[in-house]
């Protein structure tokens, strides 16, 4: 494989670059006191008001990339997957995935592995209902010791390469849970190559592990949904809808928000898709990509009003009057 070389060590800098541009879009987001702070009653009494997700502008791109050598020239965020390829450190494979290895560490039995990234591969893409017309290689590293450091990561390329942080203590749920998810961005990027909405994008690689995360979690993700309410620590999406506790580097709490928001986001989905059909979701997902106007950029948010006749806020709490009917 020496012609991925270049391609995925460029590529995976051009990869690295947008997740910390996205992340410094966040944090200069709501450094503007753009925050969102529409709140959710849940005596459910009345429909609240709608509240529009704003579109968001920010400065002309170049600037973020200024920013982003500055910083992300201190440290590498990831193995560079090119290398591990090119170094030829196959392990395994069956008919949708290649497996490989960091410096020859791997933390499951391979026929173990074989037969059950199969099974994850064939749910994953059944349930999305769309598949990948290259095979994908997984990469096994060492977890990682940096705070807010994620389990697993996908690069887009020709042939997709998902990495899953685990060791030996990672519970076999897990892997399989961080794999499903993986491949959920896999086949998301596939079927809908224009999405840029992250959390959409998460929320519905997370809907798409469904049974492995439900395993590994021990329950399914309205169940926890309820729970986090029982518990106080659920976390309102109208007001987290950028994930920024989910992804704040400086949080002891990031990977716990992080959870939570994926597990809400993916039950939230999967409440439109029951009532209102996976083909208005489709409709969704089909968002408006982000322009340049005066020099700046442009994202647009998704049309949840165009699409649902409600906005987000207003389905959020639709969602939550339904889960917390004494019938579910």
């Amino acid at each position: 494989m020496n012609f991925l070389k270049q391609k995925y060590s460029s590529k995976f800098v051009l990869f690295a670059s947008i997740v910390f541009l996205l992340a410094s879009f966040m944090v200069l987001f709501f450094s503007r006191n753009r925050v969102i702070t529409a709140s959710l009653d849940l005596s459910f009494s009345t429909t609240p008001t709608p509240y529009p997700l704003p579109t968001q502008v920010y400065e002309s791109p170049s600037y973020f990339i200024t920013i982003f050598g500055q910083v992300f020239g201190k440290k590498e965020l990831f193995p560079n997957p090119a290398q591990i390829i090119d170094n030829g450190q196959r392990q395994a494979g069956n008919v949708y995935l290649d497996l490989y290895s960091e410096n020859n560490f791997l933390p499951v039995d391979v026929r173990w592995w074989q037969q059950e990234s199969q099974l994850v591969y064939e749910y994953v893409s059944k349930r999305l209902g769309t598949t990948n017309s290259e095979k994908a290689i997984v990469i096994f590293a060492p977890p990682q010791s940096r705070n807010c450091a994620p389990r697993g990561t996908t690069f887009h390329e020709q042939q997709p390469v998902v990495m899953i942080f685990a060791d030996q203590d990672a519970s076999k749920g897990q892997i399989l849970a961080v794999l499903a998810h993986e491949l959920g961005h896999v086949f998301i990027h596939q079927k809908y190559k224009d999405l840029n909405d992250i959390t959409l994008i998460e929320g519905m690689a997370t809907w798409a592990a469904g049974d492995y995360w439900k395993v590994w979690k021990g329950a399914d993700f309205n169940s926890d949904v309820r729970a986090f309410i029982d518990r106080g620590t659920y976390l309102p999406l109208v007001q987290n809808y950028y994930l920024e506790k989910a992804y704040d580097d400086n949080s002891p709490d990031c990977i716990i928000h992080r959870d939570i928001l994926l597990t809400e986001m993916a039950s939230f989905l999967d409440f439109l898709i029951q009532n209102y059909g996976a083909e208005s979701l489709s409709s969704l997902l089909d968002t408006k990509p982000p322009g340049l106007a005066d020099g700046q950029r442009v994202v647009y948010p998704p049309n949840f009003k165009g699409v649902y006749g409600s906005e987000f806020n207003q389905l959020e709490y639709e969602w939550l009057e339904f889960l917390l009917q004494p019938s579910q």
